[in-house]
């Protein structure tokens, strides 16, 4: 495990979080936490798999049954839930948009209406499920083609992409750009190519580098990417949505992915902050924070409403620490009594 990236796991689902608390005012938290997720996913499965990928060892129908056990579960219990407050309150959606949810088909209708369905935050997994089905098909393209094809293929990716982000409907830019499988594919494929950066000799060197730095000009590096991260989301305000939802952190969060990768095992400050037993923890329920907390949120928002705290919302300073409060408990109690419970249990049965 690379604990680093470990613990940047909960840091950027709470910019997800945050952006779901605040509002559109802070778009740039969601569209910067999934760029980061798709990226990542696509490193560590490399890190993970990339082995027995290329030499043959690699069970894929295993592999996708496992990767399913971890999260439909939770899914399915969180889509239950949210569709039955949404049909509390007269709000159901229609049955189609309902079984694209369910089967997580949702990300390829180009429609906010249909993948914003039930709990929401779902629509994530309608993508990870697609890179997963083609994980090993990409991952090898990727590390066997020579650079000079690489450089032809990602000038031909960009100028397509490029295309077709200043040539779509405005309506259409969060549907392709930002939620469709077959676009943030590019954001899975970044993370493949981090990982082949990362093991290469020219990656291998780097590391050897880092590693003569003093613990001071270690961490002032490491400042520097915390500072690079801030600085995207003032660019972030100043840019199209053609450009920010999606291409804007394909500049910054590779080079904080790769950075933090590489030097897990020194000791910049910031690296141990991340090392911390806390933040390791706090990164090992990300996930279940990031499919639990609109659900959390709506329920105590009720709640705060019908005790008469609504006030202000959930950014009034006792709300907001009530909410953290819950999206984290309700995280870890989602963890530890459900999801890890669902699956050891199917993994034996099922021999996995």
């Amino acid at each position: 495990m690379i604990r680093s990236l470990q613990s940047l796991r909960f840091v950027f689902i709470m910019l997800v979080v945050m952006s779901h608390v605040i509002g559109k005012s802070f778009d740039f938290g969601g569209e910067c936490g999934v760029s980061f997720f798709f990226m990542l996913s696509g490193f560590i499965l490399s890190y993970a798999y990339g082995e027995r990928v290329q030499d043959g060892t690699f069970r894929h129908r295993r592999f996708l049954v496992r990767q399913l056990l971890k999260f439909y579960p939770l899914h399915l219990l969180t889509f239950l839930i949210m569709a039955l407050l949404d049909a509390r309150l007269g709000q159901m959606a229609d049955g189609v948009k309902l079984l694209a949810n369910v089967l997580l088909l949702q990300s390829w209708v180009p429609s906010d209406s249909f993948y914003f369905v039930a709990n929401g935050s779902s629509w994530f997994l309608s993508d990870l499920l697609f890179f997963y089905l083609v994980f090993p098909a990409v991952l090898r393209l990727l590390l066997r083609v020579s650079r000079r094809a690489l450089a032809v293929m990602v000038l031909v990716v960009l100028v397509f992409y490029a295309l077709l982000a200043v040539g779509i409907p405005q309506q259409l830019i969060n549907p392709l750009l930002y939620a469709s499988p077959a676009t943030r594919l590019l954001d899975f494929s970044i993370g493949i190519l981090l990982f082949r950066l990362y093991r290469s000799a020219w990656g291998r060197g780097v590391l050897d580098r880092a590693g003569r730095l003093k613990p001071l000009s270690l961490t002032l590096y490491e400042l520097l990417l915390v500072a690079a991260v801030v600085l995207s989301f003032f660019v972030y305000g100043q840019s199209s949505p053609r450009f920010r939802c999606a291409a804007l952190f394909w500049i910054v969060l590779p080079v904080v992915l790769l950075s933090f990768a590489a030097t897990d095992r020194l000791r910049g400050r910031v690296t141990m902050l991340l090392h911390h037993p806390l933040m390791l923890w706090l990164g090992s329920i990300s996930f279940e924070i990031y499919l639990t907390h609109w659900v959390t949120m709506r329920v105590l928002l009720s709640l705060l409403a019908s005790l008469g705290h609504a006030e202000g919302g959930l950014l009034q300073p006792v709300n907001f620490l009530l909410t953290m409060v819950a999206v984290i408990g309700t995280s870890y109690i989602a963890k530890r009594c459900y999801v890890d419970v669902i699956y050891a249990r199917l993994s034996k049965t099922m021999s996995l």
